[in-house]
């Protein structure tokens, strides 16, 4: 351990550049530390561990065919014909941008709860996921309780427009989302309960909150701008 870096730090840090998080000097700084610290080399072995398994669970996404194409023709000289891929739910509601801040935020949020001593082993896993748009100017974090069927959430920033209501889907896999329900008129933190039959899906899945007329969405799928969309993770 560091002489000048005191053990709760030293974990913050470790952490941080784990996921990236740290300034190119700061950087430096620390990579000068892990040359010299066993134990901080260590630690980070944990640390990059710990973040690699919360994505165990997220079923394999394909790489676009371009993209795939593009590799095996510089790779085998091979002419392959482009393939129109049938686009995510998330890419067609344009939100490939905020799945990626809301699995960042999800991570943070697993973080501060383990770091404030929220997480325990004797307990059942729940489901935290943070609903985030790209700018984060609409913020949501959201917590499932399996045992209970409960989902709830808090709103920290952003909401509806004015004679609006939120309404809360749930994206999972290729399925077209499945509404959780509208979030009450002027309450900045509620609970939904979740059907038996819909629990099974939240593991995985994505949950999306999006801006629609009173009494909810008329198509049965977003009608009205999609505000935030975020991984739902497991905390064991």
């Amino acid at each position: 351990m560091t002489d000048d870096i005191d053990a709760h730090d030293e974990t913050v840090l470790t952490a941080e550049y784990a996921l990236g998080l740290l300034t190119a000097a700061e950087e430096k700084a620390f990579e000068d530390l892990l040359a010299v610290d066993p134990d901080l080399r260590d630690q980070y072995a944990l640390w990059a561990e710990n973040f690699t398994s919360l994505t165990d669970d997220l079923a394999p996404v394909a790489p676009p065919a371009a993209i795939e194409r593009r590799i095996k023709e510089a790779l085998f000289g091979q002419d392959i014909p482009a393939v129109e891929p049938k686009p995510s739910w998330a890419a067609r509601l344009g939100l490939l941008g905020p799945v990626l801040a809301g699995i960042a935020g999800a991570v943070v949020v697993l973080f501060a709860l383990d770091q404030i001593g929220f997480l325990r082993d004797d307990v059942d896993p729940s489901f935290v996921a943070q609903v985030v748009s790209a700018d984060a100017s609409f913020v949501v974090v959201a917590e499932f309780n399996p045992d209970a069927l409960t989902l709830d959430m808090d709103r920290q920033a952003g909401g509806p427009r004015p004679d609006r209501v939120l309404e809360v889907w749930l994206i999972a896999g290729e399925d077209a989302p499945v509404s959780l329900g509208i979030w009450p008129k002027g309450q900045v933190q509620a609970t939904l309960e979740i059907p038996q039959a819909i629990a099974a899906q939240m593991d995985g899945g994505m949950l999306a909150i999006s801006d629609e007329p009173q009494g909810g969405s008329p198509t049965g799928t977003p009608s009205g701008d999609v505000l935030g969309i975020g991984q739902i993770m497991m905390v064991l």
